[in-house]
Parts: C-alpha cells; structure tokens; sequence
C-alpha cells in the first residue's frame, strides 16, 4: 500500500504552507481570534483566489475538481497553521449541497462559494440533541405553502456571519426516529432568526441560534421531504474526516516546536533532549501523530472512493481525539510553565486540540459506532 501523496497533493500541500506561513503567522492569529467576526475578509478573498473554497467543486460550479483527500491534504495545513474561520463550515455547507442540491441550488449558491462571495454553516446539535441527529426537536411544520421554523441550535459555527445556514429539523414524527427529518437552505437574515455568542476555549466564533417561525419555501429543502437522515449522517462522516486531518495538522506542528524547545532548552548543561525520558516521551507523541494521520487518510481514501467508511471514520475521530490530546498534553509537559504563555505559539494548539476532541463526536460518541460494526 503506497502512502505517499501524489505530486499535485504535494503541491497543494507544500503552496498552502507557504501561504500561511506568510498570510497568517500567529500575530494575524491573535489579531483574528480578537475580531469580531472571527476572520480577515481581506484573507478570506486571497484564499479564493487559490481556489481553496472550490477545491471539492467541479469545474461547472467554478471550482478545481479535485476529491475529499485532497481536502484532507488542505485541511492539515490549516491545522498545523492554527488557522481560524468560516473555511470548514463554508466547505462542508457546499458539499452538501454539492451532492444533494436541486440543479438550481447547486447553479444559484456554489459558484458564490468558489469566489469567496458567500459564506455557508451547519446549524444540528440542540440542547438536548448533540450528534445523534435522530432526536432533533427543532419543528418545521407546514405553514401558508412553505414551513416555519421554530427551535434553538447550539455551537453553529461562524453563524452570525453566515449568508445562508443548513438547518436540520423535524417535519414529521417524534423524537428518537431516523424518519421525518428535513433539511433546509435558510437565508441568514431571514426574519426570526436570533444570534447569541457561545465562548469556547478555541475563540473561534459559535453561536447560540434560535429560530422563531422562520419562513422557508419548498425549494428550500435541500435533499427530499423528511427523508433528511441519510443526508446529514453522509456529510457528518465527511465532515468527520476532514476534522481528523485539521486535528492531525495541529498535533504535529505541536511536535515541532516541543522537539524545538528539547534541543535548546539547557537543563543540567545539557539540552533536554539528550535525556532518556525525554525522548521516550518525543517518541511515544510520534507513534500517536502517525497512528492518527494514517487513520485518518484511510478513511478520507474511502471515502473519496464512494466506498463504506462508517467503522473508519469512527476508528479515525476516536483515535485522533485521544491522540491529539496526549501530544497536547505532552507538549505542555515539557515546556514546562512556557508552554501556556499567550506570548508562546504552544497555547494555541492546546486550546484547539481541546475543541476538536468535542466537535463532530467525543471519543465515546465514537466508540459506540465501533462496538457496534463489530458486535
């Protein structure tokens, strides 16, 4: 089995480095994180003009074509960047749509995507409801020829700056059934829409959003009619994957600068890294980036191949969450008090690698689908 990336992916990966590593140092980090919208539009346009927002898309839509394990490549570098936005929401949002959308869906709202002209976000988990979508409780009754939306979500990413919101709500039966569940495309100014910030330790941008009889129309479902369960467990596993990959890219720049900090910090006259335990320790974050890393492509490969991946997605997302935080801890370990100065780039991963072990599925959220595909 070759592992190696191919030499498009190689360029991908290696001109997105080079990007970031020059459009967003951390001084832009912390300038980002302290904006109220979460994001430089200025640095938002520079990326679609790479064409990194129409990366997945087909050319017809305005976009490279390229697949999820491209994705994936991208991805990692915005985690080894520490890099925050709307990029992942918008992303997921359009391949959504890219593969349930109506014709004129897909014509009205991807090639805005592509360009960077319009921003995209997932609003599911409720507050009794986080990833086990089949107790959604969010109403969308029939109503004057369309529906009307009524309910709260919880951490909507990068919501309050969205254009539109893929909303997951219930049209038909009762909580606890995979049937009934309907999806819609929803203007973000829409009337009844409410927007209140939920801080989170990563200071990226999510929100509270309650929905008060917003009005929707039929040709905003996106999918079919109450057949809304398939749709969202789809994305979701993508979704899942490409997190995985951003997770991956974080744990491994926090490797780099620990090996850094190991070979000049003095301790003894000596560096630290010359001592046993110290390399053990290197060692032992080394196995769990890789195991993380090849986990994760492989079920971004499968993916990408239209092959089942449900147990590998849920072996990738378990593994990466106990993994990412043992590098983090790790990291901070060694540093010492360092490694949780602000003025020290460290933090940055720790903060992060805590948020993603919570998004998209905790460990036992995870673990649950493994027991069951081998049961």
């Amino acid at each position: 089995m070759d592992f190696a990336l191919s030499e498009e992916q190689e360029l991908l990966r290696n001109s997105a480095r080079d990007f970031l590593n020059t459009e967003c140092p951390k001084s832009v980090v912390k300038e980002i994180e302290a904006s109220e919208p979460g994001y430089l539009p200025e640095l938002w346009k520079k990326m679609a003009a790479l064409g990194w927002m129409g990366l997945i898309l087909p050319e017809e839509y305005g976009g490279a074509g390229f697949s999820l394990l491209d994705l994936a490549v991208l991805f990692e570098e915005f985690g080894r960047a520490a890099m925050p936005g709307p990029m992942f929401s918008t992303i997921i949002g359009s391949l959504a749509i890219l593969e349930y959308g109506t014709e004129e869906q897909k014509k009205e709202l991807l090639p805005k995507v592509a360009t960077g002209e319009i921003s995209l976000t997932i609003a599911l988990a409720e507050p009794e409801c986080n990833y086990d979508i089949k107790y959604i409780a969010a109403k969308a009754p029939a109503k004057d020829s369309g529906f009307a939306i009524t309910g709260t979500k919880l951490f909507v990413p990068y919501a309050s700056s969205a254009n539109f919101l893929i909303v997951v709500t219930r049209t038909q039966g009762n909580d606890g059934d995979s049937d009934g569940l309907t999806v819609f495309i929803v203007d973000g100014k829409a009337g009844g829409i409410s927007f209140a910030p939920m801080p989170t330790i990563a200071h990226d941008r999510q929100s509270e959003v309650s929905f008060d009889n917003v009005a929707v129309s039929s040709g905003d479902v996106l999918g079919s009619l109450n057949n809304g369960y398939s749709l969202i467990t789809d994305i979701l596993r993508k979704a899942t994957a490409i997190q995985c990959a951003e997770m991956v890219g974080g744990a491994q720049r926090g490797i780099e600068i620990t090996a850094e900090h190991m070979k000049t910090r003095i301790q003894f006259e000596r560096p630290l890294g010359t001592f046993q335990a110290v390399q053990h320790r290197m060692a032992d974050m080394f196995i769990d980036v890789n195991g993380a890393r090849w986990t994760t492509y492989k079920a971004a490969w499968l993916l990408s191949e239209g092959l089942p991946a449900e147990r590998e997605v849920a072996v990738a997302k378990a593994f990466a969450n106990s993994a990412c935080q043992r590098i983090a801890a790790s990291s901070q370990h060694l540093h010492g008090g360092i490694g949780v100065d602000v003025d020290y780039d460290l933090h940055y991963y720790f903060r992060r690698a805590k948020s993603f072990e919570l998004n998209l599925g905790n460990t036992p959220f995870h673990l649950k689908t493994i027991e069951a595909e081998i049961g």
